[in-house]
């Protein structure tokens, strides 16, 4: 039997190896016989396909092009993967996507409540439910890709700050970035009152989506679909008044916020993919 094996092993061999799979290596004192490499060329650039240890990779949602272009650039330089797993500048690029890619993952998710609980009346509370869980997930997913961005640029240019400070939340982050890089800070300091806006919305869950019983109170206990997939657009409403005036605030659907959202967020990435590229 095992003579059989040995056979049918290398016959396998030799059939892959006029296929062009594998190409024979010196053998060296001390070896196994057996010991070959896959047929490639070991000096050539190679990609780091960071974008595919990101939930990207588990869906349909297409990569931003600025992270297959920033793979490209890395491609020119790296031709051993052990090199490119210890780059710093890789190690930023895939923090950023995987943030950018779990934004993406809970905006699906909420969509897809809403898909999978519709036929149903009785299911709507279920839908609003695992809505406003998701929206959680969003919500700290969109913080954390901006933190991941402040610390990839502290990172980048060197700013004195420690790993707790760099956060766009600080002032101090942007008073050592336009002291270090003006011209780097004049590129991200627009963006100033978005991220505070992202960062409301996660401080201001509690007024923002209203437990579901402020809406039976005034709506019974069935309200229509479309309300209580909805939250609150502003802050400035006690609980007790939502549930008393509902109709006094801004509602908006979740995924409003993130058509809202979504184009700032990727052009934040685009920045960030080109600093990357740029300090490479």
């Amino acid at each position: 039997m095992r003579y059989r094996l040995r056979r049918i092993a290398r016959a396998t061999y030799f059939a892959l190896y006029r296929a062009g799979a594998f190409r024979p290596i010196r053998v060296v004192h001390g070896l196994s016989r057996i010991s070959r490499r896959i047929h490639t060329n070991q000096t050539a650039p190679m990609k780091t396909l960071f974008y595919d240890r990101t939930a990207y990779s588990l869906s349909s949602e297409p990569v931003p092009n600025c992270f297959v272009k920033l793979d490209d650039h890395f491609d020119t330089l790296f031709s051993d993967h052990r090199e490119f797993a210890v780059n710093r500048n890789v190690l930023l690029a895939e923090s950023v996507c995987s943030r950018m890619a779990d934004v993406e993952m809970y905006a699906f998710l909420m969509e897809d409540a809403r898909k999978r609980n519709s036929l149903d009346r009785k299911e709507d509370d279920r839908a609003a439910i695992l809505t406003r869980s998701f929206l959680i997930g969003f919500l700290g997913s969109c913080q954390a890709l901006l933190d991941s961005c402040a610390s990839t640029l502290a990172t980048l240019y060197e700013l004195p700050l420690t790993p707790s400070e760099r956060t766009f939340f600080n002032s101090d982050f942007w008073h050592q970035f336009v002291l270090l890089v003006p011209a780097v800070h004049r590129r991200y300091h627009p963006l100033r009152l978005f991220f505070n806006e992202i960062l409301h919305w996660q401080r201001e869950t509690v007024y923002r989506l209203p437990p579901l019983v402020a809406l039976h109170s005034h709506y019974g206990h069935l309200p229509g679909r479309d309300a209580q997939l909805r939250v609150v657009d502003d802050s400035h409403f006690e609980l007790d008044r939502l549930a008393q005036e509902p109709y006094a605030a801004a509602w908006i659907d979740p995924l409003e916020l993130y058509s809202r959202w979504k184009p700032r967020l990727l052009s934040l990435c685009e920045k960030i993919c080109q600093d990357i590229e740029n300090r490479s």
